[in-house]
């Protein structure tokens, strides 16, 4: 499976074993002075998500998302916005 941009997404069928939710690859489109971002995943839906995890997150990164918490970034962003 891949999420955004070809960046492999969890493995097996991406879902946590302890909660049995997904883990989402989301690119995020923009910041606010609150810990959270607002992304948007392949499919064009938007999902606000708490970013505080991720050292220096900006427009156009690539994260994993797992319940509504970036956990890692997959990809940083050429050109920052």
């Amino acid at each position: 499976m891949t999420g955004v941009d070809g960046v492999p997404a969890c493995a097996d069928d991406g879902s946590c074993i302890t909660c049995s939710d997904q883990g989402l690859v989301l690119r995020i489109v923009g910041l606010a002075a609150d810990g959270l971002a607002l992304c948007v995943d392949e499919t064009g839906r938007f999902e606000e998500v708490q970013v505080d995890l991720i050292d220096s997150p900006g427009a156009g990164d690539v994260i994993l998302v797992h319940a509504r918490v970036a956990l890692v970034r997959l990809a940083r962003a050429e050109v920052r916005a």
